[in-house]
């Protein structure tokens, strides 16, 4: 019986060893999830820069459409 409950234990050490520090654990996960933060935060500023560029062609376009 000591057997199997030493058994049973080191199984549950290695799951709980995958589960934290294993390859695609929790750690992984929290690290990757942070660089998706940051990675939406640049797409905002992007897209923000990429729409007042947009208007810019346009004032420009209409301006020179005006003096044709």
């Amino acid at each position: 019986m000591n057997i199997l409950k030493i058994f049973l234990l080191l199984a549950l050490c290695w799951l709980q060893y995958s589960l934290w520090l294993g390859k695609n654990g929790l750690i992984d996960y929290i690290r990757i999830y942070h660089k998706v933060i940051i990675e939406k935060k640049n797409n905002e500023n992007l897209d923000t820069r990429n729409k007042q560029l947009m208007l810019d062609i346009d004032s420009l376009n209409k301006t020179i459409d005006a003096t044709k």
